[in-house]
């Protein structure tokens, strides 16, 4: 069968995972026989114990608010994927995989902010990149895994994640950049971009320094006073 790139499209690490209808085939079997694995295979505990991936929810309420969104998409067709998925134990929820999720269901539309794995299929590219620029979508970053070297679906696709997310990885999971890098929010997920860089900005005062570029003599002397002015050092 006919793969069809991007194969799937993965938002904020765990929270949306869209695979294309017309690479099922290969992307389905892909998400499920290795992310749901790798999800099983998680140890939940508390945060002190070794060799734990999973440890208790920071909201109290947030335990109630995911079994609410699995409950949801259950009762509207969807189900849990992974054995043990979405059992709760005190503050501790087991991570579930959830398919096939669509727009009927508050999983869709709703940033889960726990770990719960909407997995949604799809038609195409452009329906995947209408629905996020449309819909409300947020999230911190988008990943899109592709083998086309043309870029051909991967670039549109990639330009609608563009307004809707921070930061879009490229056959690649999501996470932390270097401190060096703009983290960003969009929508109802965050406001407003952070970095090393964008705090300086923010603490500092711009000056301006201007010359006349057409003088050759002053064009001579602003060089002499880059090379002996500390304000004017390259950082």
């Amino acid at each position: 069968m006919r793969s069809i790139a991007p194969k799937c499209v993965q938002l904020d690490a765990v929270s949306r995972v869209f695979a294309l209808t017309g690479a099922r085939a290969r992307c389905l079997p892909c998400v499920f026989n290795g992310h749901q694995s790798s999800v099983e295979a998680l140890r939940v505990g508390l945060p002190w114990e070794p060799g734990v991936a999973i440890t208790p929810l920071a909201e109290p309420r947030r335990q109630a608010f995911l079994e609410e969104l699995i409950a949801d998409a259950v009762a509207k067709g969807a189900r849990v994927v992974n054995v043990g998925g979405g059992e709760r134990r005190g503050n501790l929820l087991v991570p579930a995989v959830v398919y096939p999720v669509d727009a009927s269901m508050r999983l869709w539309h709703e940033e889960q902010f726990g770990p719960v794995v909407p997995v949604a299929p799809l038609k195409d590219v452009a329906a995947t990149a209408r629905r996020a620029a449309a819909s409300g979508w947020s999230g911190q970053q988008a990943a899109v895994f592709t083998t086309d070297p043309s870029g051909a679906e991967a670039g549109p696709l990639l330009d609608g994640l563009a307004t809707v997310v921070g930061r879009v990885n490229v056959n690649a999971p999501c996470q932390r950049s270097p401190d060096t890098l703009p983290f960003s929010g969009r929508r109802s997920s965050a406001m407003g971009t952070m970095s090393v860089t964008e705090a300086l900005r923010a603490f500092s005062v711009e000056t301006v320094v201007a010359f006349p570029e057409a003088s050759a003599a002053t064009a001579a002397a602003v060089k002499g006073i880059e090379a002996a002015s500390n304000f004017l050092a390259p950082v």
